[in-house]
């Protein structure tokens, strides 16, 4: 089943939660299990699974000479039936994409005939309740069996735990490792994307606690867990080391875990390279895309003093020390929050090599842009992509044929070639 759109360029759920458009550019009463955590000096050379996922096919050159809006695309139902897929992956060496099911259930996807087989049900010990159920799903690029799941425990609790697959690829559920427990003071805001980066570290996002407004006072407090990415180490310590390259490893300026911080809600982040690209869903007003440096820790978004570009808190509210927005895009026509995608390295389409893709829950709008290869703070291009919308956009992935997915309410597509 395909349906045809027009590329005009490019533009959460559960993640999501805005309290309360034109897209615009811009130039601890914390509970967790971190206390046999111990920093470590591993530097594992391994790529990111966001990166070993993708087809070793040639890619053709792509013209960046072709603006986004002149590109076409479609794409094509793979499969149906899913209470409210999250998040699609792919398994190192196994040509099955892999399907999060917010209630508690991992699918292994034939992309061939759309058949599923059950990888991991754990949805007795999960709540699945608005922003709250299975949120992450991850990989271990040098471990295929190795596969890494964040939840919210019956009690809320943000819960990321260990399995390891057997040979036929199913979970074995006898005896997971529980990595990180963090106790939640509201039930929105819970972030949710885990991977492992192109060091070979595990990253986790995690919301600032919830409410509205940033009530629990986490975004700026870099002791806090909450509004943050999490950088472990699951090779070293139990249940996990802190790599001494951690902006705050030794524990004086802030908790060991954090990479960076001043996040709001980030739903969903992508490596691509040195580059991490993160969709930080805003409060009443505006949404944005920031662009990290992968190597680079101890970077702040500015929440809750700034929502996007603009001073929340206080005015005047900007500082040097904040990530700028690449992109930021305000709350009208039925848009309510991003939905944070991935970086285009496929095959099917050339000409959108290297183009971020993204987009926003409700209004169902995909966006992409193109940074300059030579200033990454330098928007080259910016347009819409796909219409009619999906809406209720949960989220974009990249399967084992190194293609983008995208995953809206019950169903899953892929982008293909027009």
């Amino acid at each position: 089943m395909n349906l045809r759109f027009a590329l005009v360029g490019l533009l959460l759920m559960v993640g999501a939660c805005s309290d309360s458009s034109g897209v615009a550019t811009s130039t601890s009463a914390i509970s967790a299990t971190t206390d046999a955590a111990t920093v470590t000096d591993s530097t594992a050379a391994a790529s990111a699974s966001t990166t070993t996922a993708q087809s070793s096919t040639t890619i053709p050159a792509p013209d960046p000479s072709v603006p986004l809006e002149e590109i076409r695309v479609d794409v094509e139902l793979i499969a149906d039936g899913f209470d409210q897929p999250i998040l699609a992956t792919a398994r190192p060496g196994d040509p099955r994409l892999f399907v999060a099911d917010q209630p508690g259930v991992v699918y292994a996807v034939d992309l061939e005939d759309g058949s599923r087989t059950v990888v991991l049900d754990i949805s007795d010990r999960v709540r699945f309740s608005g922003e709250q159920g299975l949120l992450g799903l991850a990989f271990d690029p040098d471990d295929r069996d190795r596969m890494v799941v964040h939840y919210s425990a019956l009690d809320g609790a943000t819960t990321v735990v260990e399995y390891r697959l057997d040979s036929a690829g199913i979970a074995n559920t006898g005896n997971p490792k529980t990595i990180l427990t963090l106790r939640q003071p509201a039930a929105n805001h819970n972030g949710g994307m885990i991977d492992f980066g192109p060091d070979g570290f595990f990253f986790l996002a995690l919301g600032d606690g919830g409410g509205a407004g940033d009530q629990f006072h986490n975004g700026q407090d870099p002791f806090s867990l909450l509004g943050t990415i999490l950088r472990l180490d699951l090779d070293a310590g139990d249940p996990y080391g802190i790599p001494v390259t951690n902006p705050f490893a030794d524990g004086s300026d802030g908790a060991p875990e954090v990479w960076a911080f001043g996040l709001r809600n980030p739903w969903r982040f992508w490596f691509d390279g040195s580059d991490l690209w993160v969709g930080d869903v805003g409060q009443g007003a505006w949404e944005e895309v920031d662009l990290l440096d992968a190597h680079l820790g101890g970077q702040n978004g500015g929440w809750p003093l700034l929502e996007g570009n603009h001073c929340f808190r206080v005015d005047p509210c900007h500082d040097d020390a904040f990530v700028v927005p690449i992109v930021e895009y305000a709350h009208e026509r039925g848009r309510c929050s991003i939905t944070g995608g991935v970086v285009y390295r496929g095959t099917a389409i050339p000409d959108l090599q290297g183009a971020y893709l993204y987009g926003d829950y409700c209004s169902g709008e995909v966006w992409g842009l193109r940074v300059s290869p030579a200033d990454q703070a330098l928007l080259t291009d910016h347009d819409d992509v796909f219409l009619p919308p999906l809406q209720r956009l949960t989220s974009f992935g990249v399967g084992p044929d190194g293609e983008v997915y995208l995953l809206q309410a019950g169903l899953v597509w892929r982008l293909v070639g027009a």
